[in-house]
């Protein structure tokens, strides 16, 4: 789970990265860059403190034979 979580946030800087490239190449119009922008920002928000600073789950050893 924790995998996930850390590949949906890492997708969301990136589209916040790209979202302003896009737009400077001309690909996209403001409104889109606005619009990806807002919701980048919000899912990495959501799913950063998820994971971050947190310690990995390691698997409970005392319950294996």
């Amino acid at each position: 789970m924790r995998r996930i979580i850390q590949i949906i946030s890492w997708l969301a800087l990136a589209g916040t990265f790209l979202s302003p490239v896009l737009f400077v190449a001309g690909m996209i119009d403001l409104e889109q860059s606005k619009r990806i922008l807002l919701l980048a920002t919000i899912i990495w928000f959501v799913h950063t403190p998820m994971w971050m600073g947190r310690e990995p789950e390691k698997p409970d050893t005392a319950t294996i034979p």
